[in-house]
């Protein structure tokens, strides 16, 4: 009775060709959506540029005072930075749980636990590129009705290292929506995943 409990026991630990592959896939996107949203944070948080731009003249002598746009200035871009930050540990966290814990995992509550986290953070990294996208905007274009200026003209680099950052993000999150439904579907068939 012993030895057939103990052979069960090891079965549902046994994963099939397919399975493997499926969780190597599963594997890859995760790494792959990890570096994605770190590549975004650390290309936001290394965000500035100076210039020298005039700002008044006075008779024939222009004023000229120097301008920095860093992307701690606008509490957007700093949303931005944090989510991508909690997305990319999140990956980090889960890659390493995916690699040991089946080890610890207790009746499947580690496929509700991982199904539950993936949710949160697709909502926190969509928020979060949701704000930067808007405020991107705003300094590429203004807003002539609240007599807001746009800046990119004047910082051209800040704003393509924002535009780099936000497409990486946006790869970030259209990966996680991926793993998330992947995540979500193992709750669906759970035998499957770690049966023979």
């Amino acid at each position: 009775m012993a030895l057939e409990t103990e052979r069960k026991t090891e079965a549902i630990f046994i994963s099939t060709p397919a399975q493997k592959q499926k969780d190597r896939i599963l594997l890859l996107l995760r790494l792959v959506a990890f570096l994605a949203t770190a590549s975004a944070t650390i290309v936001m948080a290394l965000n500035k540029q100076t210039n020298t731009l005039v700002v008044a003249t006075v008779g024939n002598n222009p004023i000229k005072a120097s301008l920095t746009a860093k992307f701690q200035h606008t509490p957007a871009f700093v949303f931005f930075v944090v989510a991508n930050v909690m997305a990319s540990f999140h990956n980090l966290l889960i890659l390493l749980l995916e690699i040991v814990g089946h080890k610890i995992d207790y009746k499947g509550l580690r496929l509700a636990i991982i199904a539950i986290l993936d949710m949160l953070i697709v909502v926190l990294a969509a928020a979060g590129d949701g704000a930067a996208l808007f405020m991107a905007e705003l300094g590429k274009n203004g807003n002539s009705h609240a007599r807001w200026n746009k800046i990119c003209d004047k910082f051209q680099t800040f704003c393509d290292h924002g535009s780099g950052a936000l497409i990486a993000s946006f790869i970030g999150l259209i990966l996680l929506l991926i793993i998330n439904i992947i995540s979500i579907a193992k709750l669906f068939n759970p035998k499957s995943y770690n049966t023979i």
